[in-house]
C-alpha cells in the first residue's frame, strides 16, 4: 500500500555483535570475545587470567576485575555472557566463583553492556547439541561445527568462547522473536 512503510527483508535484520564471553572463576578466569555477522561467529580473542594462589581474595578479585575491564576498553563489545556457577558438592569453590562472577557484572554494568548467565548445559547443548557432551567435545564443535579459528587449548578460555557463542546464538533466536512479535 502507498504511504505504508515497507518491511526490511529478512536478511536486512541478521544479527550483528561482538560479545564478551566469562568463565569465571577465583584462580582462573577465561575470557573470549567473539563476534556474528549474519550466519557466521569469528573468534577475535582469548585469553586465561590466573590469580595468585596465597593472594588474598579480595586482591585476586581487583585483579579479575581490572582484566574485564581491559577487555571491555580494547574489544568494545555489545554484550558480556557469562557461565552460571554450578552448585556441585564444593560449596567453598562455588562461592568463589559466584564473587568473581558477581564483580564481572559489576564491571559489565559500569560499561552499560547487559549481562546473560547461561548454564553449563545450556552452553553444551546450543555448542554441540548434546547437554552431556564433554569440555574435548566442546573445543571441537566449535571448530567442526561453528568454523571457529583458533580456538584455544586451555580449558578456562575455550570455555569462554562457548558462554559467547551461546549468547551470540541465542541473540539470533532472540533478534528473531521480536521480529515475529511485530
Amino acid at each position: 500500500m502507498p504511504g505504508l512503510p515497507r518491511p526490511p527483508r529478512l536478511r536486512e535484520q541478521m544479527f550483528d555483535a561482538c560479545v564478551l564471553g566469562v568463565d569465571p572463576g577465583l584462580a582462573r578466569v577465561g575470557l573470549a570475545v567473539v563476534a556474528g555477522r549474519d550466519r557466521t561467529a569469528e573468534l577475535r580473542w582469548a585469553t586465561t587470567v590466573r590469580t595468585p594462589a596465597g593472594a588474598p581474595e579480595a586482591g585476586r578479585l581487583r585483579q579479575v576485575a581490572e582484566a574485564v575491564r581491559a577487555a571491555i576498553a580494547e574489544h568494545r563489545p555489545d554484550a558480556v555472557s557469562i557461565e552460571r556457577v554450578a552448585w556441585n558438592r564444593n560449596q567453598v569453590s562455588a562461592l568463589h566463583v559466584a564473587r568473581a562472577t558477581g564483580v564481572v557484572m559489576v564491571v559489565a554494568a559500569e560499561a552499560g553492556l547487559q549481562v546473560e548467565e547461561y548454564g553449563p548445559n545450556e552452553v553444551k547443548v546450543a555448542v554441540t547439541g548434546a547437554g552431556n557432551a564433554g569440555k574435548r567435545e566442546v573445543q571441537s564443535a566449535l571448530v567442526r561445527l561453528h568454523g571457529l579459528r583458533g580456538v584455544p587449548a586451555q580449558p578456562d578460555a575455550a570455555d569462554a568462547v562457548a558462554v559467547a557463542l551461546t549468547h551470540l546464538l541465542g541473540a539470533r533466536v532472540r533478534s528473531l522473536s521480536r521480529l515475529g512479535a511485530r
